[in-house]
């Protein structure tokens, strides 16, 4: 019997919201994401998914294929992607497309990919994190030139700093918990400048309004990834040695970046959102009505009909009943055919 919510350091969660090595105790912070997404943000699924992919470069026909034969033990059934992005410029196959549904995506490279409308909605969800994370200020990254190397660098860290230009650095990976992932958050959005080899690093400083830049120390991972959210903000996909080449690569174009429509990234959410997030994205997109919207947003955080254990309380009760009716026809149609079987007996006998 599948498990519908499952307990987690965040609380609990949909069982079915996968991510990359979910349950392990040390995570790379970016696909630990979903962990936060789903407690401030969301409630229950519009989709009757068999898994749902919240955030990462996840789509493409390998990955998909693991997932399915992960939570159905066959290459079967439906998963649901929110604003996530491919991997490579491959296209799907037509069986594997069939099993997915896209509800927006990271960036233009993968909507045309898909072969998706020109009116699909883009943008990461790690750029939401504004507005599911208050922030304090790190004394460790306070206003200093902060590198963030991939999660898979080798690299010494005394060699990191020394190639990097940078003051100091910081890791994209973190021990499982909320306390751990919201402190880098701090540390990231209490930066001068980020330079960085991750990509949710550089998704996190613009979405906290942070210089950044991409940095190539030998080891950009998933080239497709980073032109794709690039495009996405209106930042041509620049590569970057150090942190004096970052702050003048971006002082170039940060006029020119645009990030995508909060409200929009939450509109076409596979799942239900908290109609607080959805004031509080307004007053995000648009500055002018924050102070009235933000004060509507509270009052509605307070409503019983949005606490998390109503809803999940509803929710498991909903499978139970589900279960239920699915036993009911089971055995009435177990019962049918011992029935069918006695008279085919009986009358063969006659």
């Amino acid at each position: 019997m599948k498990k519908i919510i499952s307990e987690r350091d965040f609380g609990r969660m949909d069982a079915r919201v996968t991510y990359f090595i979910r349950g392990a105790a040390q995570q790379n912070f970016g696909d630990y994401l979903p962990e936060l997404i789903f407690k401030e943000c969301l409630t229950y699924p519009k989709i009757d998914a068999d898994a749902f992919r919240l955030v990462g470069s996840v789509i493409e026909d390998r990955w998909i294929r693991r997932d399915l034969r992960r939570v159905n033990g066959h290459v079967g059934g439906v998963i649901a992607y929110w604003c996530c992005g491919a991997r490579r410029e491959s296209s799907l196959s037509s069986k594997t497309l069939s099993h997915c549904r896209f509800f927006g995506v990271r960036g233009p490279l993968t909507r045309d990919l898909l072969n998706l409308p020109a009116s699909t909605v883009l943008g990461d969800p790690g750029l939401l994190v504004p507005l599911l994370h208050r922030t304090s200020l790190h004394p460790h990254t306070k206003g200093k030139m902060v590198c963030m190397p991939h999660t898979h660098d080798r690299k010494s860290d005394d060699e990191m700093l020394r190639i990097s230009g940078a003051d100091v650095l910081i890791h994209p990976r973190v021990i499982a918990t909320e306390a751990a992932l919201r402190e880098l958050m701090d540390k990231i959005a209490s930066a001068g400048f980020l330079l960085t080899g991750s990509l949710h690093g550089a998704i996190l400083a613009c979405a906290f309004k942070r210089p950044f830049a991409f940095w190539d120390n030998g080891h950009v991972d998933i080239p497709f990834k980073w032109h794709d959210f690039a495009a996405s903000i209106n930042m041509p996909a620049i590569f970057v040695r150090n942190v004096a080449e970052g702050i003048e690569f971006y002082d170039s174009v940060a006029k020119k970046i645009s990030v995508p429509t909060l409200t929009e990234i939450l509109d076409v959410c596979p799942f239900v959102v908290r109609p607080s997030l959805l004031l509080r994205a307004m007053a995000y997109d648009e500055p002018e009505c924050e102070p009235e919207v933000r004060s509507c947003a509270d009052k509605l955080d307070k409503l019983s009909s949005f606490s998390r254990d109503e809803i999940f309380r509803l929710q498991e009760e909903s499978a139970d009943n589900r279960r239920a009716r699915r036993n009911i026809l089971f055995n009435t149609n177990a019962n049918l055919w011992l029935l069918l079987r006695k008279l085919k007996s009986k009358l063969s006998n006659n």
